[in-house]
């Protein structure tokens, strides 16, 4: 079996008081969840988080320490992909496209419609940790 890791973040960015969460819509599928990709040579997990985020949103993140998951799964054709996930924050930034870099649709929104518009539901119980770690320890 052939196993392909990748990492991302879980963003979000505080907007009146709220939280709001940026999904990303694939122009391709249609499927919505978080940025990430592949680790490239040399990169550290969180190295690959930050580069993915920005080349998919034009954002630039801030880690949040002390959130990581690992998200395991098929993906046929006898391949495995683990993606490690970090929980990530930005400020007085608009997402847009990188040149270069594939063409996605944007969406910021809290979560209860965060959770409701993601694809899968491996990305949406990583929501579910992610929202549940910021209001017990981030934002209490």
């Amino acid at each position: 079996m052939k196993h392909e890791r990748s990492c991302g973040t879980v963003l979000f960015t505080m907007i009146d008081g709220r939280v709001h969460y940026l999904l990303i819509r694939s122009r391709i599928n249609g499927s919505c969840g978080f940025p990430k990709g592949h680790i490239e040579r040399g990169e550290t997990e969180m190295q690959t988080a930050l580069r993915e985020t920005w080349e998919e949103t034009s954002i630039k993140a801030n880690i949040i320490d002390g959130f990581v998951r690992k998200m395991r799964y098929k993906m046929g054709r006898n391949r495995e992909k683990t993606v490690t996930f970090f929980l990530a924050d930005y400020s007085d930034q608009a997402p847009g496209h990188n040149p270069g870099f594939e063409y996605n649709d944007y969406l910021l929104l809290p979560f209860d419609e965060a959770y409701e518009t993601l694809t899968f539901d491996n990305t949406k119980a990583l929501l579910k940790e992610a929202n549940e770690y910021l209001l017990n320890s981030i934002l209490k």
